[in-house]
């Protein structure tokens, strides 16, 4: 019996082995799977979050609707934004433009009490700039004209009023409080 014995033990001792093997060989085959899973998982998501967390990808903010600095101007100096209109931008390196027409009332629009606020976005200073420059030897006459520049980061924005409308001071006040600088 003892001859018996022993040859069984063997064999139950390479089954279980055998088994064993299987099962490290199932469990490694698992953890390789769980593994490549993870990597394509990160693969995958990596790119979204690098995407994700890069600043935008011009060097220029584009001018938009409702501009945050000519609301608070407007409200401000008293005034209501009654029309905002896409404007045709016709200088070289300008984006967009949109033309703002301010009023105490805008059911009563008239010249004497309507400010005009140009907002002109550029895609550089350099652009933004030698438009500017531009203007100034166009128009050497502007200041007599109640017209006030500024710019804020790749924006130029022009405040025009009929003479002696003091809310195209209270509106420049309003952009230089927002952090706008004047061009003189």
């Amino acid at each position: 019996m003892r001859s018996f014995l022993k040859p069984s033990r063997c064999i139950m001792s390479k089954n279980n082995k055998s088994e064993s093997d299987q099962a490290s060989k199932k469990s490694e085959s698992s953890n390789k799977a769980f593994t490549i899973i993870i990597i394509l998982c990160f693969l995958g998501v990596m790119p979204i979050l690098i995407w994700a967390s890069l600043p935008d990808s011009s060097s220029h903010t584009s001018v938009s609707s409702s501009s945050p600095m000519v609301k608070s101007a407007a409200a401000a100096a008293g005034l209501q934004i009654c029309t905002q209109e896409n404007y045709p931008v016709n200088v070289p390196g300008g984006q967009s433009a949109i033309l703002y027409q301010l009023s105490p009332d805008c059911s009563a629009l008239t010249s004497a009490n309507t400010v005009n606020v140009l907002v002109v976005g550029f895609i550089s200073t350099d652009a933004m700039n030698a438009a500017i420059a531009t203007a100034r030897n166009t128009y050497q006459n502007w200041k007599t004209l109640n017209t006030e520049v500024y710019t804020s980061e790749y924006t130029v924005l022009i405040v025009q009023g009929s003479p002696g409308n003091e809310d195209v001071q209270k509106i420049g006040a309003s952009f230089e409080g927002d952090g706008a600088v004047q061009v003189i």
